[in-house]
């Protein structure tokens, strides 16, 4: 995991720690990306040279359109350095949206089960389990 040398990340990773268990940490983070990120599909086209940004402040300093990629790479920042989720408990998952457009979420382990985390979606409908799929939301 990268070394954090933001001062409003700190802040944030800070608060998620403050976060009185796992699943309202997961909540709080993202309601932390959603704030601070956009995710418009045709974007993705739009804006592909920011795909290749890359490490954790760096991509912190930015503000509003993320890819997936990296917007999954921030929340897993704010979750496994809040201690609230361990690196272990987190993997990748992937899906297509609109049976074209690849697209990458997470899935954390948690008191057994697994919970989809979709921070690119978050904001359009895919709430705390669900992911982007397919024309909607499923979960896993």
């Amino acid at each position: 995991m990268a070394v954090v040398t933001d001062s409003e990340l700190k802040e944030r990773i800070k608060e998620v720690k403050q976060q009185p268990n796992a699943l309202q940490a997961m909540q709080y983070a993202l309601d932390v990306m959603a704030q601070r990120y956009d995710s418009k599909a045709f974007d993705s086209v739009f804006h592909i040279s920011k795909l290749f940004d890359r490490g954790v402040n760096k991509l912190w300093k930015r503000t509003g359109f993320m890819h997936c990629t990296q917007q999954n790479y921030l929340l897993r920042t704010l979750l496994v350095k809040g201690n609230k989720i361990s690196d272990e408990n987190i993997r990748l998952g992937y899906s297509l949206v609109w049976g074209i457009s690849p697209h990458q979420f997470l899935i954390v382990r948690y008191k057994g089960q697994e919970i989809a985390l979709d921070p690119w979606n978050y904001g359009r409908g895919a709430k705390l389990g669900r992911f982007a799929s397919g024309f909607g939301w499923t979960h896993l």
